[in-house]
């Protein structure tokens, strides 16, 4: 049976069109600004850390990635 649903022409597995991709990358570079001089030493405060990034984190910032994403498929 079909289900007539359109099929999509991109890579099914590419991370570097993958919008969360980019977001961990902006994520790796806020917590390497956050944590400046001192070390994330422990499993807990890395955990602190993560939360309060991923926080920070703006829907115009992930939309943004998205939006460069589609520029680079068309």
């Amino acid at each position: 049976m079909r289900e007539s649903i359109a099929k999509v022409d991109w890579p099914s597995n590419s991370p570097n069109f993958n919008p969360i991709e980019h977001i961990w990358r902006l994520m790796k570079w806020r917590i390497l600004y956050h944590q400046g001089t001192e070390s994330i030493t422990t499993p807990g405060a890395m955990e602190l850390v993560l939360k309060e990034e991923w926080r920070k984190i703006m829907i115009e910032e992930i939309n943004h990635e998205i939006v460069k994403l589609l520029d680079i498929m068309i």
